[in-house]
């Protein structure tokens, strides 16, 4: 009887056995098995990630709220030392928000003292009746760190009270261009920073505008390296990791000087940049 061949070409030529066939499927559902733990561990580091962000929020959020109580216990009042202010702000700290642990020096900053920076030891000084004054510090809430300043005016000098009005549009703009390409390097955020600063009507007042913050203590974990800060030094993306692969937060600080024709003065405001 004549073969007749059912296939008729729907089918390779040769064809496979079992013993050949199986070994390849066990393969297929290996590679899948793979895939599919590299798409759990992907899952679980996003959830991580948000969970720590989150976390971080909550750490800036309690910092918020820190500084509310300090304006509505009227700390800064005309007569007072800036030590004296800075020990008050500590005891309220550790009595209202449960810790003692700042991962930077507390700076209260008035008058002629407000133009430096943090890497500058100041006078202790006296804040006077016309004054302009701010508050700059990084609480610890667990293990996450906060960062967070703001400027005050005492009276009504118009002058001062122009310049602590400019610092959060300042900020607000320099944000804006930081989340509009966040793979800039930082030397191309602290150039544009400076030139904002200066299209107000302000000198910048740093060597840098912005730096890392995160799990207490990030300079033990990261280093004072240039790409950890924002200066003209920093060539490297912002938005890359770290050397050992974490992602990297950053705050901006917007620290400006007043013309020394008008008055020898400054103000500083700090808050989160890519959160």
């Amino acid at each position: 009887m004549q073969r007749v061949n059912v296939y008729k070409g729907a089918l390779p030529h040769r064809l496979y056995s079992a013993s050949t066939v199986l070994p390849n499927i066990k393969k297929i559902r290996r590679g899948s098995r793979r895939c599919s733990t590299n798409v759990q561990t992907q899952k679980a580091e996003a959830a991580e990630t948000l969970s720590f962000e989150r976390e971080l929020l909550q750490a800036h959020d309690t910092a918020v709220e820190l500084f509310g109580v300090i304006e509505s216990e009227d700390l800064l009042k005309p007569g007072e030392r800036e030590l004296d202010i800075n020990n008050k702000i500590f005891e309220l700290t550790a009595s209202r928000f449960g810790t003692r642990k700042h991962w930077h020096k507390r700076l209260v900053r008035t008058g002629e003292n407000t133009i430096h920076p943090i890497f500058v030891d100041t006078p202790d000084r006296v804040l006077l009746e016309d004054d302009i004054a701010f508050i700059d510090l990084g609480p610890v809430f667990g293990s996450l760190e906060a960062d967070f300043a703001r400027t005050y005016v005492i009276g009504g000098d118009q002058a001062k009270h122009d310049l602590a009005a400019a610092l959060p549009r300042i900020f607000t703009v320099c944000k804006q261009f930081y989340l509009s390409r966040p793979s800039m390097t930082g030397a191309e955020l602290y150039d544009f920073v400076c030139k904002t600063c200066k299209e107000f009507g302000y000198v910048y007042g740093n060597k840098y505008c912005a730096h890392l913050l995160g799990e207490f203590a990030h300079k033990t974990r990261y280093g004072l390296a240039d790409i950890n800060f924002a200066r003209p030094e920093n060539d490297t993306p912002m938005s890359d990791p770290a050397p050992n692969g974490d992602k990297r937060y950053w705050v901006l600080e917007i620290h400006i000087l007043q013309d020394p024709a008008i008055g020898t003065y400054g103000g500083f405001y700090e808050d989160l940049l890519n959160l």
